[in-house]
């Protein structure tokens, strides 16, 4: 059924925009390889540093991979899917920052490639084309972030989104030939975007919908009974065995404490319903504004709507989108009162969909849907160029392909991602410098303990073992989570048992309100009386950035 209402609209839309079938085949084509020169750009992107997040990750599996145990000696509180990911890259392309930019890259290319299979089935070969390019060319990290998107590159929401692509696909599969193994496919690829974060478990009762809707239902094939039991049945796969292996290991009881109780304290915190509903609707609006996908997004929600109210019915690349897209606005309210731009990544596989509904596919609904499929046009390439994007992507890439080049010195070109003594709290050049200076006055069985958040890729960098299992320090400072080992006394009385060569303390440039005032209790850790004992065995060596390097005396 998707094949012939692709075949139904490319026809239509050709015929209503007097176009040949040639020269539909050289717009598609011209399309694809302007998705595949988007994705080449990013290649230069493994010259830069790892992110915040990132470094935390990367520490961790680098710790995970010297025999230290998740949750237990290394601790952070996302699911053990991006640990996986994680020592996946780094075991393809080496134990280097590059492997995350790997990782990221691979994330975007699988995306591109399923949303053009999927949009293929729906909609024909142009909107498959359309559906590519505009994800691949509008979702550059240097276009849609800051320092070049080092920030935001490799994190959860970049693998739930091929997860969930990959789920969509099957389920469009479902719909044109009702397979239960296709439906174990769709619950499969979801459950893995669960190993990722939990709240990605609101896909799969999306695309179930959608295949409930648009379904081809067969007798007794397609029975809705046996494709949820099928569904059911993949989700659970991949989260059962990731269950046995903390079983195995015997950290089922610290990834409890991670996973669940420290999320839900985490998500609890701060959230306001009126106030985040207010924040909500800034982010969204502020991107409809200066986001091309978001933009064309929002067009193609009214026009859905009008749609669902005049003729009681959408395309079925139309309902994908939009119950894809409401999928991914749920998850980000889960996410909680922090709204970070990596927590938008989800939503853009099904705008891309939805902005070629726009474009293509709804066209053919009659002149005003042509006006306001060019006018959306217009304005999806009057705001990058408002907004400098092909300026933003070749300065980043520039500066990038000079540093492989080795054109630039590594120092200065790192002072590009958080710049160096200026009060912005991440420094990547300090990173480096205090990772060097680390490595190069202890061996490697030697372990170290940094009271820091934005230092935690230290560690990797080092590649020197954390003494105590907090890869940050708000995890204990200040102690709200109800734990006794989430305290400060707790993690100096296992630091004065464990004895690292180095105590690193870094200074923190806060500047929300809570977050100021957690940052005055880092600045003042090392006049705190709980470490005056343990202090007494370190000098003071080496002052980097701001970061206080102490020493052990022994």
């Amino acid at each position: 059924m998707a094949c012939d209402n692709a075949a139904s609209a490319s026809m239509t839309v050709d015929a209503a925009l007097g176009r040949a079938p040639g020269h539909r085949s050289a717009l598609a084509a011209a399309l694809l390889v302007a998705a595949a020169a988007a994705l080449i750009l990013r290649v230069v992107s493994i010259a830069e540093p790892l992110g915040i997040d990132q470094s935390l990750w990367a520490s961790a599996v680098r710790g995970m991979a010297r025999g230290q145990l998740l949750y237990r000696d290394v601790w952070e509180q996302r699911p053990p899917g991006i640990y996986f990911t994680y020592l996946l890259g780094f075991s393809l392309f080496g134990w280097t920052p590059a492997a995350i930019a790997w990782l990221d890259l691979l994330a975007g290319t699988a995306t591109t490639l399923l949303l053009w299979a999927i949009v293929r089935r729906l909609s024909g070969a142009t909107s498959a084309a359309v559906a590519a390019a505009l994800y691949a060319v509008f979702t550059i990290p240097s276009w849609l972030y800051g320092y070049g998107g080092f920030l935001e590159r490799s994190v959860c929401e970049t693998f739930i989104v091929v997860c969930v692509g990959a789920a969509a696909w099957f389920a469009v599969k479902f719909v044109e030939r009702p397979d239960l193994i296709l439906a174990v496919g769709v619950g499969l690829a979801s459950g893995a975007a669960v190993v990722m974060k939990p709240n990605a478990g609101l896909y799969l009762p999306a695309l179930l919908l959608w295949m409930s809707i648009y379904g081809n239902r067969r007798a007794g094939v397609a029975h809705p009974v046996r494709m949820l039991a099928a569904a059911a049945l993949g989700a659970l796969l991949l989260p059962a065995l990731t269950i046995a292996w903390l079983w195995r290991l015997d950290l089922l009881s610290d990834a409890k404490t991670a996973v669940i109780d420290f999320n839900r304290f985490y998500v609890g915190q701060g959230f306001s319903p009126g106030a985040y509903a207010v924040d909500f609707s800034r982010a969204v609006f502020l991107r409809m504004k200066t986001d091309p996908l978001w933009l064309a997004g929002g067009v193609g929600s009214l026009l859905a709507l009008w749609d669902l109210a005049k003729r009681r019915r959408l395309s079925p690349a139309a309902g994908l989108a939009v119950i894809w897209g409401g999928a991914a606005a749920l998850v980000i309210v889960v996410n909680g009162a922090r709204l970070f731009n990596s927590y938008f990544i989800q939503a853009f596989p099904p705008l891309a969909v939805l902005a070629t509904w726009v474009l293509i596919e709804s066209a053919r609904l009659g002149r005003a849907r042509r006006v306001i499929a060019l006018a959306t046009g217009v304005l999806m390439i009057a705001v990058p160029v408002q907004r400098s994007y092909v300026g933003r992507v070749l300065e980043s890439t520039r500066a990038d392909l000079e540093a492989l080049r080795g054109r630039v010195d590594r120092m200065t070109y790192l002072e590009r991602f958080g710049g160096y003594a200026n009060g912005r709290g991440y420094s990547a050049r300090a990173n480096a410098e205090v990772a060097a200076h680390v490595r190069s006055q202890t061996t490697p069985e030697e372990q170290i303990f940094l009271f820091s958040i934005n230092g935690a890729g230290i560690y990797f960098e080092a590649d020197r073992l954390p003494a105590q299992r907090f890869l940050r320090v708000n995890f204990f400072i200040p102690a709200e989570f109800p734990d006794p080992s989430f305290t400060l006394e707790s993690v100096v009385a296992e630091l004065e048992a464990r004895r690292p060569r180095y105590l690193i303390f870094e200074r923190l440039n806060a500047v929300s309100q809570r977050g100021a005032e957690m940052g005055k209790a880092v600045d003042a850790l090392q006049q705190n009386p709980m470490l005056s004992a343990l202090l007494q065995r370190y000098r003071l060596e080496k002052q980097i950035e701001d970061f206080t390097l102490y020493r052990r005396l022994d």
